[in-house]
């Protein structure tokens, strides 16, 4: 049986394993960090086709399916801060995610009348996190409207 004086130990014991499956390799990151800008950009780009033909849809419509984005986004936003990801991800990774993430929402978060502004403000945001086609030999602007 352990006594009292064991569980620091097995506790360091604990945390010292979560270390080691923590950290998910910087590459490994970066290709599902591009990917999630990917889709990110893909949503953003159907949200702003619909923002540009108001006439054809209805107001509701669109004021609906900005709010379902906000949400997916206020969900990752979540998942990570939570204590699981912490796990899975470096402080460098978690905060280059969450600043891209809240910037989006802030962008998003707009009248609907405003809401063409916001969209290309939160496309600029995630281009800027994407390399560049010259860099990665990677069409995904292409790719992804594909």
């Amino acid at each position: 049986m352990l006594a009292a004086a064991d569980w620091p130990e097995i506790r360091n014991i604990q945390s010292g394993l979560s270390q080691l499956r923590a950290q998910i390799p910087r590459s490994v990151f970066r290709a599902a960090y591009q990917e999630l800008c990917t889709r990110i950009w893909m949503e953003l780009e159907t949200l702003g086709q619909a923002a540009g033909q108001l006439e054809s849809i209805p107001p509701q419509d669109l004021v609906m399916s900005t709010a379902i984005l906000r949400l997916e986004l206020v969900v990752l936003v979540d998942f990570c801060r939570s204590q699981r990801w912490r796990c899975m991800l470096s402080a460098e990774q978690r905060d280059c995610m969450c600043s891209l993430l809240t910037d989006l929402l802030a962008a998003l978060y707009v009248d609907p009348e405003d809401l063409s502004t916001g969209i290309a403000q939160a496309q600029s945001r995630v281009f800027d996190e994407l390399p560049l086609e010259a860099e990665t030999g990677i069409a995904w602007i292409e790719a992804a409207s594909a």
